[in-house]
């Protein structure tokens, strides 16, 4: 379904019934990473899963490269579904749009949930690689970007085709708004801190993109915090082991 936002136009898919749990993909993706989750815990939650910004079937509208701007369009998304309050789950680049919504309006959430995510900004060195990375997709598209990913998201065959078609469908501009909003992000460990919900930490074993010990800074962070790990998952835990993933987004959210 389309939702019409202020500045965009958002595609938006709901499944199912229960407690309101809104789950934002990483980059790149779309809200399709979500739906064995969805299909499996559909009478246990009611999941709404949308196409952030310039992903998937969603408009990139007059972007400004910031994650802020990407958690405003979810509190507008929430208004607009008349939720009053929701658990946030965000994956890797979805996980750092939770966590700007999560500093800003912690009062519309019921819990927060982290999977391969990281609250740490980036180094300086990574920082001069994304930058790298955006003057690469500007000179030849995304195909490349999309091979590089998908070989480091999972060491899964399936996985790793179904990332790469979905990145390399991208339109240029939609994947170097979201590139730059990630390069920069603050560090937010103290967000995690500061939060009173329930948390949960999840993390893959075999993540290649972010390393269980930045896992088990955000969980230390908060002494509230739940942490799980996944084991012989990667970066897309949710792909490599739904039924996993998804009980711990029922049980920890």
């Amino acid at each position: 379904m389309k939702i019409q936002l202020k500045n965009i136009v958002m595609e938006l898919e709901t499944v199912g019934a229960g407690k309101p749990t809104l789950l934002l993909h990483g980059l790149g993706l779309n809200h399709s990473i979500w739906q064995n989750i969805a299909g499996l815990y559909k009478d246990q939650a009611r999941f709404i899963l949308p196409d952030l910004r310039g992903h998937g079937a969603s408009e990139l509208g007059n972007a400004d490269g910031t994650l802020e701007q990407y958690a405003e369009d979810i509190l507008e998304l929430l208004d607009q579904l008349g939720l009053e309050k929701v658990t946030l789950g965000g994956h890797s680049f979805g996980g750092y749009i939770a966590l700007a919504f999560a500093e800003k309006y912690p009062e519309r959430l019921d819990s927060l949930i982290l999977i391969a995510s990281n609250a740490a900004a980036d180094t300086e060195t990574r920082r001069e690689q994304r930058m790298r990375e955006m003057d690469n997709i500007r000179a030849t598209g995304t195909a490349e970007f999309a091979e590089t990913l998908s070989l480091r998201l999972s060491d899964r065959s399936f996985v790793q085709a179904v990332t790469r078609e979905m990145i390399a469908k991208m339109n240029p501009d939609s994947l170097i708004n979201a590139i730059l909003a990630i390069s920069r992000r603050p560090e937010r460990l103290h967000v995690l801190s500061a939060f009173t919900g329930p948390l949960l930490i999840v993390a893959g074993a075999e993540d290649l993109i972010v390393p269980e010990a930045a896992a088990r800074m955000m969980a230390h962070a908060n002494p509230l915090a739940k942490f799980v790990i996944i084991p012989e998952a990667g970066h897309m835990p949710m792909l490599a082991a739904p039924r996993t993933v998804g009980a711990a987004i029922i049980i920890g959210g």
